[in-house]
């Protein structure tokens, strides 16, 4: 869809976001891939994006200097995000990764605030590996899969599926951006604080089965 000039001025200027998206990803030490996949489609959505906005931009927590406010920097980044993008594998919904939990949370309660009365969140769920079974938070959201073109070796951002869903992604962007501006939804974060609870908090992970329970 076509975001005219008024729609991208107001988000940056009375609106005041910053981000256009967040990218919420489970930091796994042992699974470089996940970190791969997360800076892959965060190129992809800005690429998608420069054709509707003058300077678009996509946050990663990679980039955090050293030194800074870790909490306080996610904090501020998503409260000023138009959207998220959750890079959704079964570890992204498990106690060890509390701030994927956290991070949904927050981008719930903002949505809700935001978005009133509509049928469309301000979250986009991408799944790169699909569960068995979902949180009911993410169920009930209408993710994108990419999980099929995951499997198409290791240049799979360049496969043209790849592209097309992350089309999809850039088009939800979009929609979001333009019910915000048109609702007039801005950024209020002076007081916004993030939840304590996790989104997936209530999730019970489903138990593997043989062979790889122990």
């Amino acid at each position: 869809m076509a975001i005219t000039y008024e729609v991208d001025n107001w988000l940056s200027q009375q609106g005041t976001y910053e981000n256009h998206c967040f990218i919420s990803w489970p930091h796994i030490n042992k699974n470089p891939d996940i970190a791969e996949c997360a800076r892959a489609v965060r190129d992809s959505i800005e690429e998608g994006l420069a054709t509707s906005f003058h300077d678009p931009k996509v946050f990663m927590d990679t980039q955090i200097a050293g030194g800074a406010d870790w909490e306080m920097n996610i904090r501020r980044a998503l409260c000023r995000s138009v959207s998220m993008v959750a890079i959704c594998v079964p570890m992204y919904y498990r106690p060890e990764h509390l701030w994927c939990g956290l991070e949904w949370a927050a981008m719930e309660q903002l949505s809700s605030t935001r978005l009133r009365g509509k049928d469309f969140k301000t979250i986009i769920p991408l799944m790169v590996r699909l569960s068995e079974s979902l949180p009911q938070v993410v169920s009930r959201i209408q993710y994108i899969d990419v999980s099929r073109v995951m499997l198409q070796g290791r240049r799979y951002y360049n496969q043209r599926e790849f592209r097309g869903k992350i089309n999809e992604v850039v088009t939800r962007i979009e929609q979001i951006a333009e019910e915000l501006w048109r609702s007039k939804s801005r950024a209020e974060c002076d007081l916004f604080q993030f939840p304590r609870e996790s989104a997936f908090a209530e999730y019970a992970v489903p138990a593997q089965g043989f062979p790889l329970v122990s």
